[in-house]
C-alpha cells in the first residue's frame, strides 16, 4: 500500500470538517483544533484551497467558508455517480411515504459516510447528518460487511477493541444473521454515557468539532455490542434503533446502505417486518434501475 501524502490527508481532513458542518464558517484556530493539523501546515493548505476557490475568505475576515469551486465538483459527482443519485431520490421518496427518518450512507475508507439524511419535523433522525462520519469499528457497518470477502471481514474484525475469541465469534454470527435476513435490525442497548451523549449531539447537528476522534475513542473503549433479535415475532415488542439494508453495485459490492431509524418508542414485530420489506423493495428497485440503465 502506498504511503499516504500528508498534504493530501490534511486537505481532505479540512474539507471533511466543512462537509460535516454545512453552512458554518471556521477560523484557522478552530480548524486546527478539529483536525489536529499543525499551524504551519494548516496555513499552507488553507492558502491553496482558498486560491483555488475550494474555500472562501473575505479580506480582513478570519473565517473560512466553502468556496464556489466545490459546486463544480458536486455537479461532476452527480454525473459520475448515478447509483448514489438514484439511491438518494429513493431515500427521499421512502421518507415521504413512511415519515420515518431515513439515512443513505456509504463506506469511505475506514469510515461510514452519511450521504443523505431525512429527519422528521419533530427532530427525530437516524443519528447521522449529511457529511458526518462514523468509524468503521465493529459492530458498526455490519450491514455493509455481511456480504464482503473474507479478507475485508477479517480486516474489519481486527479493528474491534475486543479480540476475545467469544466476541469475534459473536460478530461473525451477527454478520451471518444479517446475510440470512437480508437486512440488519439493531436493538437499543445501554451504552456508556460518553457515547450516548455524542450520538445525541450528532443527531442534532451540533457535535463537538473533533466528534470523529471522540466517537472513535468512545466506541473502542466501550466495546459496544450489536444486539439483534434472533427472531422477529409479529406480536412481540422491540426497542429498535435502526433497520438497514445494503444496495449493491454492478460488481456485487455493498456500495450503499439505506437505513430507517429515529424510533421514539418500541415497535411490534409486524411493523419491523413491514418496514424491512419496504426497505428491501426500495433497495432492489434502485439496483434494478441501475442495471437497466
Amino acid at each position: 500500500m502506498a504511503r499516504p501524502a500528508l498534504s493530501a490527508a490534511r486537505t481532505t481532513d479540512i474539507l471533511d470538517l466543512f462537509a460535516a458542518f454545512p453552512g458554518r464558517a471556521f477560523t484557522m484556530s478552530e480548524i486546527i483544533k478539529a483536525t489536529g493539523i499543525n499551524v504551519a501546515s494548516c496555513h499552507a493548505v488553507l492558502s491553496v484551497l482558498t486560491q483555488r476557490g475550494y474555500l472562501s475568505r473575505r479580506e480582513g475576515d478570519k473565517n473560512y467558508t466553502l468556496g464556489p469551486a466545490l459546486l463544480c465538483v458536486g455537479q461532476a459527482a452527480f454525473q459520475a455517480l448515478p447509483l448514489a443519485v438514484r439511491a438518494r431520490e429513493a431515500a427521499a421518496r421512502l421518507f415521504e411515504e413512511l415519515q420515518t427518518p431515513v439515512l443513505l450512507s456509504t463506506i469511505a475508507g475506514d469510515e461510514i459516510l452519511s450521504l443523505a439524511a431525512f429527519a422528521t419535523s419533530d427532530g427525530r433522525s437516524t443519528g447521522l447528518r449529511v457529511g458526518q462520519r462514523a468509524p468503521l469499528i465493529p459492530p458498526n457497518g455490519a450491514h455493509f460487511l455481511a456480504w464482503a470477502s473474507e479478507p475485508d471481514i477479517s480486516a474489519w474484525l481486527a479493528r474491534s477493541a475486543n479480540q476475545d475469541e467469544a466476541n469475534i465469534d459473536s460478530l461473525r454470527a451477527t454478520l451471518a444473521l444479517v446475510r440470512q435476513r437480508g437486512f440488519q435490525v439493531t436493538l437499543r442497548t445501554s451504552t456508556k454515557t460518553e457515547l450516548a451523549m455524542l450520538m445525541a449531539q450528532m443527531a442534532t447537528g451540533q457535535p463537538p468539532l473533533d466528534y470523529k476522534t471522540q466517537v472513535t475513542h468512545a466506541l473502542s473503549d466501550a466495546s459496544w455490542p450489536l444486539s439483534q433479535p434472533e427472531t422477529i415475532e409479529p406480536g412481540e415488542s422491540y426497542d429498535i434503533v435502526l433497520i438497514a439494508a445494503p444496495i449493491f453495485d454492478r460488481d456485487g459490492h455493498a456500495y450503499l446502505s439505506l437505513g430507517l431509524g429515529g424510533f421514539a418508542a418500541p415497535v411490534d414485530g409486524q411493523t419491523i417486518l413491514d418496514l424491512s420489506a419496504r426497505l428491501l423493495e426500495t433497495c432492489l428497485r434502485v439496483m434494478r434501475e441501475e442495471r437497466a440503465s
